[in-house]
């Protein structure tokens, strides 16, 4: 009996831990034991050692599982009786004061929070689901921003609730790829005040300011940050020059409802060419029969987008750029004309690409975290218990 203790005190590997005995149940490892230690404690009143104690109650810690059964430690408390009047209880390395369960133990449980519900969690480890959402928000470390190595800010805007209401605002530093800071609401006033409240100093330190092309942002980013390149991500405007080919397709479809060439386009009209499958390549070719100028939208897509994926200088970019627009304005389509006008009124952010070639892809990686989080969180509506998520999810 006393080797198979000896095995139990070798798993729990806790320091001076003597195991008394233990009753192995169906579904639970009760462990009655205590700490040996001859070393004085500090009295909290008057900070002096204390070394007279007396036995007093046990404490029941649940620890990590062993076997698929829970680990509870019915730990033997001592109470210490000061000179100063004071009596207090032992406290212990591994537990936290007041807690029902080891720091590993709640250390395991944040870890299998991260991608799953607490109702899910709590449903595995057999304990009450805001225990561990309790436990959960007590690991999170909010650390302090360092805003003093923060110089390229991407900044979108993230759906909090269904149906494309409540907005909330992520940060992203764009050199290290971490969340900055998530922002309840989404309004130039808030905002404004958000980075007011970091003082002019250091908000002149911004170097590079990246969004899409919403118009807040887009105007308060030069008001912010007065010595920042302000960027408008080139993901969010190759939408609307996707949108033009599609916009057509779909024009041709209602037209021609009866042809079969029109039907099942869209994907296979924005996929890159050199990502077409030979079946995809066919059915294209087929429509471009049928509407040749489908095909001259098509290859003005495919020829604007590669002058942002070569390393062109800015000038040269330029030159590209403008050859461009000047042969889609001669085409007199109108959805390609709706992508220029939309093009030049933010012609100056969007060619600051050339520049220091920044982009927001940091942020829309971290727009997939929160839906994520959102997903496994039941669309969770706290704020404030998101934000902890989040952080949590991302530390």
């Amino acid at each position: 009996m006393h080797s198979e203790l000896e095995i139990y005190a070798a798993l729990l590997n806790i320091p001076k831990l003597e195991i008394e005995r233990v009753e192995l149940g169906k579904r639970a490892l009760n462990i009655y034991c205590k700490i040996v230690c001859f070393d004085s404690q500090t009295c909290p009143s008057c900070q002096k050692e204390v070394s007279k104690k007396t036995p007093k109650y046990r404490r029941e810690i649940r620890d990590l599982d062993i076997s698929g059964r829970k680990v509870v430690l019915h730990l033997l408390v001592h109470q210490y009786h000061c000179g100063c009047g004071r009596t207090f209880s032992e406290y212990f390395d591994f537990v936290s004061p007041g807690k029902s369960y080891t720091q590993r133990q709640a250390k395991w449980i944040f870890e299998m929070s991260a991608k799953q519900s607490y109702l899910q969690v709590g449903a595995l480890v057999d304990m009450n689901p805001k225990t561990v959402e309790r436990l959960c928000y007590g690991q999170v470390n909010f650390r302090a921003i360092d805003w003093g190595r923060i110089h390229r800010i991407g900044i979108d805007e993230f759906a909090f609730k269904k149906g494309h209401k409540d907005f909330i605002v992520i940060l992203i530093d764009l050199d290290a790829h971490e969340i900055i800071d998530l922002l309840q609401f989404r309004d130039k006033a808030f905002i404004r005040a958000y980075f007011k409240g970091l003082g002019d100093e250091t908000c002149a330190k911004a170097t590079d300011f990246c969004s899409d092309m919403w118009g807040p942002f887009q105007s308060l980013a030069p008001e912010l940050f007065p010595n920042a390149l302000i960027h408008i991500d080139r993901f969010h405007w190759t939408l609307h020059l996707n949108k033009v080919v599609d916009n057509f397709q779909k024009e041709l479809r209602r037209q021609n409802k009866d042809e079969p060439a029109f039907k099942g386009l869209k994907w296979k009209l924005i996929k890159r060419p050199e990502n077409l499958h030979e079946s995809e390549q066919k059915d294209i070719g087929a429509a471009f029969k049928c509407a040749p100028q489908l095909e001259e939208i098509y290859q003005m897509k495919n020829t604007f987008q590669p002058i942002f994926d070569i390393d062109f200088s800015y000038d040269f970019a330029v030159g590209q750029i403008n050859l461009w627009i000047a042969q889609a304005n001669g085409l007199k389509n109108k959805y390609l004309s709706q992508f220029v006008d939309l093009f030049e009124r933010h012609r100056a952010n969007i060619l600051n690409y050339f520049v220091n070639r920044i982009s927001s892809g940091a942020v829309e990686g971290k727009n997939n975290l929160l839906r994520t989080i959102k997903r496994f969180t039941f669309n969770m509506s706290n704020f404030q218990n998101f934000r902890r998520r989040v952080f949590a999810f991302n530390q």
